[in-house]
């Protein structure tokens, strides 16, 4: 095998090999990773009080708009693009991604993100954050309240979110899963560990409960259930749009 075969396969790549996994995460997710990591460290250094309410807000406006929801549309588009190209090199079989647009896809974006949110406030009220599950809070639930906080949204966010969850979940669940059947529990195992590394500017307890309880629901789901893409482009996107919490999407406190 020469050099040109072995960067370009003649054949189709069907399976990722670890070296393309590697370069693939260093593309897309490696200056969010140390982004993140900076972040998270910054918030662990001993500091005063005042100093520490400071830094602390200045680390999450900076962090919403950094290491997860870039602020940088063309970015991230670039990098897809740089992703694109490397699996064009490498004679990837893009065939092997499942993205299907079928009218299933209206019963599994709201039915896994419903799962999801339930999780994320059952979170959030076991940490002591806020009690979402107290009645003081579902008596103001109204379904409509979806509507106006979509409205709310500006083009823009619409569409960043759009392209994060297609960014993220073409990596996790689509590429990730283009590997030989004995590889794929190490493969969901470092797939999960990349989840978290970029989340931490969020806290550790929020980066495990993206990696691992979200990260494992789509997993899961997408592998022995749903087999389609789409609707986990959808769920994350959603997620970026609203939050992943459930309850307090559907709440109108005017209600």
């Amino acid at each position: 095998m020469n050099i040109r075969t072995f960067f370009r396969p003649k054949q189709t790549l069907d399976y990722l090999k670890w070296y393309d996994i590697l370069v693939l995460t260093l593309i897309l997710f490696g200056q969010f990773i140390y982004r993140s990591t900076e972040l998270y460290l910054q918030s662990l250094a001993p500091v005063t009080q005042a100093v520490t309410e400071v830094a602390t807000t200045t680390t999450t406006d900076t962090a919403s708009s950094g290491a997860a929801y870039s602020s940088n549309f063309t970015l991230q588009v670039s990098l897809l693009i740089i992703a694109f190209l490397y699996l064009w090199i490498r004679n990837f079989n893009f065939k092997r991604l499942p993205i299907k647009f079928k009218w299933s896809v209206l019963f599994w974006v709201p039915f896994i993100f419903a799962i999801m949110g339930l999780m994320a406030d059952t979170v959030t009220s076991l940490s002591g954050s806020y009690n979402y599950f107290s009645w003081d809070v579902i008596r103001y639930i109204n379904p409509l309240a979806i509507i106006d906080k979509f409205l709310a949204l500006s083009p823009m966010a619409i569409a960043y979110s759009l392209l994060n969850g297609f960014y993220e979940e073409f990596f996790f669940l689509g590429l990730l899963t283009s590997v030989k059947e004995h590889q794929k529990w190490w493969v969901l195992l470092y797939s999960t560990i990349v989840r978290i590394s970029f989340h931490t500017y969020q806290g550790m307890l929020w980066a495990l409960t993206i990696g691992v309880l979200f990260g494992l629901l789509y997993y899961f789901f997408y592998k022995f259930k749903v087999k389609n893409l789409l609707p986990f482009f959808l769920v994350h996107a959603l997620a970026d749009m609203f939050g992943s919490g459930l309850i307090y999407l559907l709440i109108n406190w005017g209600s």
